[in-house]
């Protein structure tokens, strides 16, 4: 039976990035935090890609990247293209990264920047309409989430609250 060593293969692992290669952790872990924020769960393969996207530098292509993580992996167990490909437009379709399109038609990735504005939460009182501003970061992300899995960006957010006391 012959091998195909694009198919099927385990996942890399962080472990077989060779020593000083690689991007910094903090800079890793600033996307991975962002990815987590828009609903993306981080595996190893999307840890790996984002070491070799910020290696290759701002504006690489997928080839670049790829050819990027070959280099730097150890055992030269870079994830396939199209499991890059497939990543790289889940990361530009959740605004992590941004996908620049050449004249000659090269699609070129960056990240994208973060998003500075903060997010405006409202509680509105069902019964007096009395407005309550939410500045809790855990709503903002909880929101940002759902919003992202539908294919949503949340501009602002006014939800509807009753009050707590119970009438017996």
């Amino acid at each position: 039976m012959l091998a195909f060593s694009e198919h099927r293969r385990s996942s890399p692992s962080l472990n077989e990035i060779r020593p000083g290669m690689g991007a910094s952790r903090s800079a890793v872990r600033r996307l991975e935090e962002r990815s987590e924020e828009v609903g993306i769960k981080m595996t190893d393969l999307r840890r790996i890609l984002f070491h070799g996207l910020l290696e290759a530098g701002p504006r690489a292509t997928a080839v670049e990247i790829w050819k990027t993580l070959c280099r730097i992996m150890e055992h030269g167990r870079a994830p396939s293209q199209g499991s890059i490909q497939r990543n790289l437009n889940l990361f530009v379709e959740r605004g992590i990264l941004r996908r620049d399109v050449t004249p000659d038609r090269l699609w070129r990735y960056s990240v994208a920047p973060e998003r500075k504005t903060a997010l405006a939460i409202t509680f509105v009182e069902a019964g007096t309409g009395r407005k309550i501003a939410c500045n809790a970061p855990e709503v903002a992300t909880l929101l940002r989430r759902v919003a992202a899995e539908h294919g949503l960006t949340v501009q602002g957010a006014a939800i509807t609250v009753t009050s707590s006391v119970s009438a017996t």
